[in-house]
Formats: C-alpha cells, sequence, structure tokens
C-alpha cells in the first residue's frame, strides 16, 4: 500500500464580516448571559486499532475520513448546534458558521 500524500493544509484569512438577516432569537441574557460553556468543534474522525494506536510516534499522521472541504460540526457542550467550514483568523484556525442548527 502506498503512503498518503502529505499536505500542510492552507486557509484563506478570514475577516468579520457583517450578516444579513435577523439572529435567530433575542433572548433575555440577564440570567444566564454570564455563564460559561465550551464550544468544540468536530474536525473528523478517524477508526485505527488499538496496535496502531499504541505504535504512534510523534510526527506520525492520521488520515480523517472526512474530506477537507467537507463541512465540520460544531458542538455546544458535547451537543451538535452548527455546522461551518474551517478558516485561518491570524495563526489561529476559525470557523464560519454555515447553518445553525
Amino acid at each position: 500500500m502506498m503512503d498518503p500524500k502529505i499536505e500542510r493544509l492552507e486557509l484563506d484569512e478570514a475577516s468579520p464580516v457583517e450578516t444579513p438577516g435577523a439572529a435567530l432569537s433575542k433572548p433575555d441574557l440577564a440570567l444566564v448571559g454570564h455563564v460559561p460553556v465550551t464550544l468544540s468543534v468536530v474536525v473528523g474522525e478517524a477508526q485505527i486499532t488499538m496496535e496502531r494506536l499504541f505504535a504512534l510516534k510523534a510526527g506520525e499522521v492520521i488520515a480523517m475520513a472526512q474530506d477537507v472541504d467537507q463541512p465540520v460540526t460544531v458542538l455546544l457542550n458535547g451537543r451538535a448546534v452548527a455546522t461551518g467550514e474551517l478558516v485561518a483568523v491570524g495563526d489561529q484556525f476559525g470557523v464560519r458558521i454555515i447553518d445553525v442548527a
């Protein structure tokens, strides 16, 4: 089996844009606006054997089942709430929201 071609992912720089339309809702956040939540993004997944897992070394690459341009899943405290696309924000990753669940 041939080794897959591994390339560095180049993302376009994203900047904030005014989004047309109204927000989904305008809740009164007086009681909960200060409550911290965890927002996570699922980029992909891969299935490997335990043998492969324990044999991993620094610098190895595990290919994900998803394509590079496929939408990512945005999780709020572990629950899927949106889909988005990966973008670069300076030297960091960002997510541009495509659809809100």
